[in-house]
């Protein structure tokens, strides 16, 4: 994605900015290795998830305190919480926060197995710093996805 033509405004360029912002959290080399991870097996299941679990139903939720769910979804990471890491797991009762913590832990696993942007040394240097850059994708994720209401499968 190049730059925003001059006169451009509005979400295209809150999304832009909001890019550029991203790429100073994450391990990216630029704009084209930001979107070709968002796509990857690294990220696009896990949204796939959140987007047909909750964002499908609750579109306009406002996101949860940054600080809280980082701080939370670190200590899933931590802790292997099979509530948030659990393959398919049964959501019964879920809460927003339980959705953002569920995509921000698997986010950040599914990069640490399998060599994704983090190695197991990043995350013991600067786990909640990952877990903050995670929320910054997922926000940008849902401010620059139209809804159409019909949201994809898991293995969409």
């Amino acid at each position: 994605m190049g730059q925003p033509p001059a006169n451009q405004s509005g979400p295209a360029l809150l999304s832009t900015q909001h890019e550029r912002l991203i790429l100073e959290l994450l391990p990216c080399k630029d704009i084209s290795h930001f979107h070709e991870w968002l796509t990857s097996v690294y990220v696009h299941g896990s949204w796939n998830e959140y987007l047909h679990d909750f964002l499908s139903r609750n579109p306009h939720e406002p996101e949860p305190d940054k600080a809280k769910i980082a701080q939370l979804a670190k200590e899933a990471v931590n802790s292997h919480n099979p509530k948030y890491l659990t393959y398919h797991p049964v959501k019964d009762g879920w809460t927003s926060e339980d959705h953002h913590i569920r995509f921000m832990a698997t986010v950040i696993t599914d990069n640490l197995l399998s060599k994704g942007l983090w190695s197991e040394s990043d995350w013991k240097k600067r786990s909640i710093d990952i877990t903050k850059a995670v929320y910054e994708v997922l926000s940008f994720l849902r401010g620059t996805t139209q809804m159409d209401g019909n949201p994809p499968g898991y293995d969409g």
